[in-house]
């Protein structure tokens, strides 16, 4: 059932989500109170205007890995948002309806029902009161009123501006606009980003509206960015990682297919709790209008953490209901099916997943990921997964009528369609890419039949305009430093070589450490890294297999060098030596180059006397050598040429 919108709130009432703060605390039954760092909100009387400091500490007590919610002895938004005397009874009614009603699509009563039905209630304990009241998103107390300004897009992009601004009302994620003294009188002090418009890749007069949680740049005046607080490891959820799709793909039977499904608007749907808003007040363009910002926003430090939780719990969901292989990478979902005929099969690898799954600790964490170890495969790796492999899958082409082709599958796009239904999960139509043989996703196209990973010739063109822009300037800030480092280290998933060829975008970025916001000079060698890229990305076509367990040849190879001798291989009972000439360490050259000198002419010996698809292991006494080799790159560059 839908609720109804209030009649009086056409830019407040929400359309979701029917449910009424209780008289129930939401606090962690493990939590204790806390004496400093956190505190009650002032009100807008209490509050002096000359108080200078927002709260470090956010105001939500941790347990374990489970994701904060709102710490508040009682649910209810008087401790945070004021009644405002002075203001209109319409603005009192807008945020008194909106306390009382998060604003989300997914209703917790059907997902409450279904993480019962399939006993997931004990992995989500948190998640039925987080959609009810909303998400602690930890960002800090506001003690002090700070309003920056937003930046001149917005003036010089109007009707952009005007139309993204009409559909946050329209959908009511904005509460209808206040003057700075009334946010103030609902709020207490609060804290506005500044908002930008910024073009939309490959899309001629489209826009994201940007708002800059990390701004100030550095705390001045005692006043920090909202997202210099939050602890990105207190939002872990899992992630459909490159390794993790290739352990997927590799596993999957001959005939399998992928759909890829992308939630619409998917930060949005998810609500924020009434005591984070004045942390996400948002300055308009007209003078003294603001608007409070209600729902999960691009650009907080949490908020990527705080979308996954909610999906992990859907993806877990679909699993339970025997649909799968599931994977996904924040809003982008890639379904997998198999053909019915190798079900059995599938899932007794699954069980035989689960079980050592469960033998490595179940779900681990590290930093903001969430992940699940598998098992150990020949070159030393392990498989690297985003479930536990707990459920097993289930032929549903009986279920209901479909193609002949659909048929002779374990689901298709029309179960997919009845379970988001159920769950309310809005999928942008716009984005499906049906059941086929090959797929983009994670910006490569899969090919399921071969099992081969591409980058696309619009995503090659992008790369190659990215370092023809770069090119065009003298120095760089850091964020155009990490910019094209991003895109390029993207490009050696497939491009394995091109890592060696990163190492002076990565020397440059540890130098923004005092100063990130003054361009720098990049060091000289960067032409050369950034002329192979370019050669590299011109090729027709950018293919590799997508990478496999393979078995290693114990072929009994060692190399080691010596500063005082020289440099010595061994392979089984057979050895080399050279003698290091006089003056070799100059140029750059160090131990670590005469290390990966060894290591070249040990690999050359030992590929003499095998065949080209041979997998061999080679040994080494240098660590910082070693893991260089195994990431194909170095910082010194006498060493990476080697590489």
């Amino acid at each position: 059932m839908q609720p109804q919108q209030h009649p009086d709130l056409r830019h407040g009432g929400p359309r979701h989500a029917p449910y009424a703060w209780e008289d129930t605390s939401t606090r962690f039954t493990s939590a204790q109170t806390t004496t400093s760092g956190t505190g009650k909100r002032h009100t807008a009387d209490e509050t002096s205007k000359t108080i200078s400091s927002t709260q470090a500490v956010s105001s939500y007590a941790r347990t374990g890995n489970v994701l904060p919610v709102a710490a508040t002895t009682e649910p209810d938004i008087a401790t945070n948002v004021q009644d405002a005397a002075g203001l209109s009874t319409e603005h009192r009614t807008v945020i008194k309806y909106r306390k009382n009603k998060a604003l989300t699509p997914y209703y917790h009563e059907t997902w409450k029902t279904l993480l019962h039905q399939h006993n997931l209630i004990e992995k989500y304990p948190m998640l039925l009161k987080i959609l009810q009241y909303g998400f602690d998103a930890g960002i800090p107390n506001i003690l002090t009123m700070y309003t920056p300004d937003n930046s001149p897009s917005l003036f010089t992009n109007t009707q952009q501006y005007q139309e993204i601004i009409d559909r946050e009302f329209d959908s009511s994620r904005y509460l209808r606009p206040f003057s700075k003294e009334e946010v103030e009188d609902l709020l207490g002090p609060f804290q506005s980003s500044p908002l930008s418009l910024v073009p939309k890749s490959g899309k001629p007069n489209k826009f994201r509206a940007v708002h800059n949680f990390s701004f100030p740049r550095t705390p001045k005046n005692n006043i920090q960015s909202i997202n210099q607080s939050i602890d990105t490891s207190s939002f872990p959820c899992t992630w459909g990682t490159f390794n993790t799709i290739c352990s997927i793909i590799q596993n999957l039977p001959p005939g399998s297919q992928a759909s890829i499904r992308d939630v619409a608007e998917a930060y949005r749907t998810i609500p924020i709790t009434p005591s984070q808003w004045p942390g996400l007040v948002v300055k308009l363009r007209e003078p003294d209008r603001f608007t409070i910002n209600t729902n999960n926003n691009f650009g907080l430090t949490s908020a990527g953490g705080i979308h996954g939780s909610v999906a992990d719990a859907g993806t877990d969901i679909f699993r339970a209901s025997k649909i799968g292989p599931i994977s996904k990478w924040v809003d982008d979902h890639i379904f997998f099916r198999i053909l019915h005929k190798h079900l059995p099969a599938y899932n007794r690898e699954r069980e035989k997943w689960h079980s050592t799954i469960t033998k490595n600790g179940g779900r681990l964490q590290e930093g903001s990921h969430f992940w699940y170890r598998g098992e150990t495969i020949p070159d030393d790796s392990f498989m690297e997964l985003d479930e536990d492999a707990s459920f097993p899958f289930q032929d549903l082409s009986k279920a209901s009528r479909r193609s002949e082709e659909d048929a002779l599958f374990a689901y298709n796009g029309d179960d997919i369609d009845s379970i988001s239904h159920t769950l309310e999960i809005p999928w942008e139509k716009s984005k499906t890419i049906p059941f086929s043989y090959s797929v983009t996703y994670l910006g490569f196209t899969w090919n399921l039949e071969e099992k081969t990973v591409e980058i696309p010739f619009t995503k090659k063109q992008k790369y190659l305009l990215a370092i023809v822009e770069w090119t065009e300037r003298n120095t760089h800030t850091l964020e155009e430093v990490q910019k094209l480092y991003g895109k390029l280290l993207h490009a050696s998933l497939i491009v394995t070589a091109g890592r060696a060829y990163l190492t002076n975008l990565e020397t440059m970025i540890p130098t923004f450490t005092k100063k990130p916001f003054v361009a720098r000079h990049a060091p000289k060698d960067t032409p050369h890294d950034l002329k192979w890229w370019t050669a590299a990305l011109s090729s027709p076509t950018l293919t590799r297999n997508v990478p496999e367990p393979y078995d290693l040849i114990e072929s009994r190879a060692y190399s080691d060098a010596s500063s005082g001798f020289g440099i010595a291989i061994v392979i089984g009972d057979r050895w080399r030596a050279w003698k290091l000439l006089p003056g070799w360490k100059s140029e750059g050259r160090d131990i670590g180059w005469a290390e990966s000198i060894g290591f070249e002419l040990l690999v050359k010996a030992v590929t003499a006397e095998c065949s080209p698809r041979d997998r061999f292991k080679v040994y080494g006494d240098n660590k910082g050598v070693v893991e260089g080799w195994w990431n194909r790159r170095s910082r010194n560059k006498p060493t990476k040429e080697s590489f």
